[in-house]
């Protein structure tokens, strides 16, 4: 039985490595996702909980 595909190389020289460089840039990009990232889960939690307690009867 022959292999019909390529065998990937591994990338074992990968681990570790940032994926971005830490630049002032890339900072305020990561901290701008991590709000609304923030905002959005915070929403998801409170929104149910609003809605529970006016709509209850």
């Amino acid at each position: 039985m022959e292999k019909d595909f390529k065998e990937q190389d591994s990338n074992e020289d990968d681990w570790g490595n940032p994926p971005a460089p830490l630049t002032p840039e890339n900072q305020r990009k990561a901290f701008r996702a991590q709000m609304i990232i923030g905002i959005v889960a915070f929403s998801g939690i409170l929104l149910p909980g609003i809605m529970f307690w006016v709509f209850r009867k």
